[in-house]
C-alpha cells in the first residue's frame, strides 16, 4: 500500500507548494506499475493534464481523462496505470478541517442541502463549469514561474476551490459531502471503515483516517461493530470476495487483490478455514 501523500510530499521529482497542511503537486507519473493500492490522509483533487488513469472502488471505477477532474477522499483506492501516455495532473491535497473551516467562515451558500443526496463512495467527479477550468488553469501557470507565489496568496488559492465548488450548482454531490464534514467534529469510523475495508492497511492508518489515536479507534470501533478491527476486517473482506467470486470471473490472484488479503495463499487458507471450502470449490457449488 502507497501513502500518496507521502510518496509526493519533499519529492524532488515533483514541483510543490506546501501551506502548513495543504498542498499543491505537480505531478507526472514515474511508476510502472500496471495497478497498486494508494491510500492518503487528506482528501485529494486531481486535474488530469495529460494521460488517463482508472480509480476504483468497490462500488464504481472511474476512469479520468485530459481536462478531467476528481475529488477523492480520504482513504485507500486501487489505480490503474495506462502507459500509451504520460500521465501528468494537477494534485491538490486538503485536510477535512480545512474544508470545514473555510465553509463555516464563509457567507456562500449551499446548493445541495439535501442529505439524501450524498455520496457514498469515496471518489465523486467533479462537473468543470467555466469558473473551475479557469481556477485549475490559474493555479497550474504558478508551476512555470521559477519563484513559488506567497503563502498568503497559495492559502487564498486554497479557500477559492473550496467555495467554488460549494457555488456551483453542478457539484451538489461534492458540496453534499462538504457539507457533511461541518456536522461532525470526528469521522465516522463506520463511514471510514466501509469505504476501506478491502484494502491491506495497518490499524494505525485507519486510526489516523478517523482522527484518533489507536487506542480511542480500538475502543470506538468495539462500541460500533461489537468486535475488533482484526476480526471485522477478515470477516468483511471474505464477504466481499464471496460477492466477487458470485458476480465476476476473476482469478485467485485478481480476487486476492481486490479483496484486500496478503496473497493468495493466506486468502484461500482463511477463505477455507471459515467456509470449509476453498473459492474455487465455492465458484464450483454456485456455477451449478
Amino acid at each position: 500500500m502507497v501513502s500518496l501523500l507521502d510518496f509526493v510530499y519533499d519529492n524532488c521529482l515533483f514541483r510543490q507548494f506546501k501551506v502548513n497542511e495543504l498542498l499543491f503537486v505537480e505531478y507526472k507519473c514515474v511508476v510502472d506499475a500496471l495497478k497498486l493500492k494508494i491510500w492518503s490522509q487528506h482528501n485529494y483533487f486531481i486535474y488530469v493534464l495529460s494521460g488517463k488513469k482508472i480509480w476504483k472502488t468497490h462500488q464504481a471505477t472511474y476512469e479520468v481523462f485530459s481536462g478531467q477532474a476528481i475529488f477523492i477522499k480520504k482513504g485507500a483506492n486501487i489505480v490503474h496505470q495506462f502507459f500509451d501516455k504520460r500521465f501528468c495532473a494537477l494534485i491538490i491535497f486538503v485536510p477535512d478541517h480545512f474544508i470545514s473551516d473555510v465553509i463555516k467562515q464563509s457567507d456562500v451558500p449551499f446548493f445541495a442541502l439535501d442529505k439524501k443526496s450524498r455520496p457514498s463512495d469515496s471518489v465523486i467527479r467533479l462537473q468543470r463549469d467555466p469558473v473551475l477550468t479557469a481556477y485549475f488553469k490559474s493555479v497550474f501557470a504558478y508551476f512555470s514561474n521559477k519563484i513559488d507565489p506567497p503563502a498568503s496568496l497559495l492559502e487564498l488559492k486554497f479557500k477559492e476551490l473550496i467555495l467554488d465548488i460549494v457555488s456551483s450548482p453542478g457539484n451538489k454531490s461534492l458540496s453534499a459531502y462538504f457539507l457533511s464534514l461541518c456536522e461532525r467534529n470526528k469521522a465516522c469510523v463506520r463511514e471510514i471503515m466501509e469505504r476501506n475495508f478491502i484494502y491491506n492497511m495497518k490499524l494505525e492508518e485507519f486510526a489516523q483516517l478517523c482522527g484518533r489515536s489507536l487506542t480511542s479507534f480500538k475502543r470506538d470501533f468495539m462500541a460500533t461493530y461489537q468486535t475488533t478491527p482484526g476480526k471485522w476486517l477478515v470477516r468483511r473482506k471474505l464477504e466481499y470476495a464471496k460477492h466477487l467470486l458470485e458476480t465476476t470471473d476473476k482469478n485467485i490472484n485478481e480476487l486476492t487483490f481486490e479483496s484486500g488479503f496478503e496473497n493468495p495463499s493466506h486468502f484461500i487458507r482463511i477463505f477455507r478455514q471459515s467456509f470449509r471450502i476453498t473459492p474455487l470449490q465455492y465458484k464450483k457449488t454456485i456455477s451449478g
